[in-house]
């Protein structure tokens, strides 16, 4: 009798594990990473939208790989904390179980993420707005993409642009974080390279409510034109409004 119980609960057990299986397998996790929350708040629910609705349209038309529908669970990188973009990918790669991952969005966050889960946990991550150069020589198992230029590239488009509108010395404030500071370098140097002046370049931090004093060092500097490499939601915005009030630039 002792046995036939045993037996009874295996072949339960089975049949379950059977039914679970079937049911995992009629699905392909593809996360997404952004910064819900942060300096870049303003600009992800659309572009979180825009991944939902494609994978809307795939499920509508069948789906992937024999009829499989897409899940897409989300995490929130925050764009400026390192840790909890790290602790988002953990997630989605070790609990969620994602096939793949579209983002991270800032580069920062990117770089964490793929560090930390996605490259230990060999899944694929392309993200849609990383562009520091330092993801060009990420040692990434050739796991980590984008859709986007590099800001070396950006850079040299930038120095073009303001060499073409006639400026011929400029200031530059960038937040200080990978984002940052690649795309300050690259334009410098393109800048340079066309003839231009670089009459001052200085970090600042994401976050502050003032940013009086560094606008100040910036225009005692004398530069044609302030070039701010920031957030839009951050510190990018604040900076604009105060040099704006200011009038130095």
């Amino acid at each position: 009798m002792k046995g036939l119980k045993n037996l009874t609960l295996t072949a339960a057990l089975i049949t379950g594990l059977a039914a679970s299986a079937s049911a995992m397998a009629m699905e392909v996790k593809i996360g997404f990473l952004g910064g819900f929350t942060g300096p870049i708040e303003s600009m992800v629910p659309p572009i979180a939208k825009g991944a939902k609705l494609a994978i809307e349209g795939v499920n509508e038309s069948g789906g992937v790989l024999n009829g499989m529908k897409i899940e897409m669970p989300t995490g929130d990188t925050t764009c400026a904390d390192a840790t909890k973009a790290a602790d988002a990918a953990d997630r989605l790669v070790n609990s969620e179980k994602v096939l793949a991952i579209v983002g991270a969005l800032c580069s920062g966050a990117t770089i964490s993420a793929a560090n930390n889960a996605a490259i230990p946990g060999g899944v694929v991550m392309i993200s849609p707005a990383s562009t520091s150069p330092a993801l060009t020589t990420l040692k990434d198992n050739d796991l980590v993409f984008r859709t986007v230029p590099s800001d070396a590239y950006q850079g040299q488009m930038m120095a073009k642009l303001l060499k073409d509108k006639g400026f011929k010395s400029v200031a530059i404030t960038y937040v200080n974080n990978d984002y940052g500071k690649g795309f300050a370098e690259a334009l410098a140097n393109a800048f340079k390279k066309q003839g231009g002046t670089v009459a001052a370049m200085e970090p600042h931090e994401d976050g502050k409510a003032d940013y009086r004093a560094e606008i100040g060092n910036l225009e005692s500097s004398g530069a044609d034109i302030l070039v701010i490499l920031a957030y839009a939601n951050g510190s990018g915005q604040t900076i604009l409004r105060q040099a704006l009030e200011s009038g130095g630039f």
